[in-house]
C-alpha cells in the first residue's frame, strides 16, 4: 500500500465557469494498480452524494488500459448524470497518453 493519504485539490473552467474539485486519496493498491478518489468538497459535492472515482490500469503485453468507474448518488431525477465530468476525463486521459506517448 502507498502510504500516502493527503488531500488533492483541482479547478477548471466549465461551462464558462471555474469549477472547483476537492478529493481525498481513499486508497492506492499498487498490486493490484487501482486508485480510488473520494469527493469531499466542491462543485459536485454540491449537487452529488457520496462521489468515488475510481483508476484502474490493466497491462496486458506492453499496453496499459485504463478503466475509470463513477460511483454516485443523485439525489433527485432532476439532477443530470455526470456526463460532462466524463468526458473530461476521457479527454484528460487521452491528454496524458499524448503525452506519455512524446517521451518515448
Amino acid at each position: 500500500m502507498f502510504p500516502y493519504k493527503g488531500d488533492s485539490f483541482f479547478s477548471c473552467k466549465a461551462e464558462g465557469e471555474k469549477k472547483i474539485s476537492k478529493q481525498v486519496i481513499e486508497s492506492i493498491d499498487h498490486v493490484k494498480k487501482v486508485l480510488t478518489l473520494k469527493e469531499f468538497e466542491g462543485d459536485l459535492v454540491n449537487k452529488y452524494d457520496n462521489l468515488k472515482i475510481t483508476l484502474h490500469i490493466e497491462t496486458k503485453g506492453e499496453i496499459d488500459l485504463l478503466c475509470w468507474t463513477m460511483e454516485y448518488e443523485r439525489p433527485n431525477e432532476n439532477v443530470p448524470e455526470l456526463i460532462k465530468l466524463l468526458g473530461f476525463i476521457v479527454d484528460m486521459t487521452k491528454a496524458i497518453d499524448d503525452h506519455h506517448e512524446t517521451w518515448f
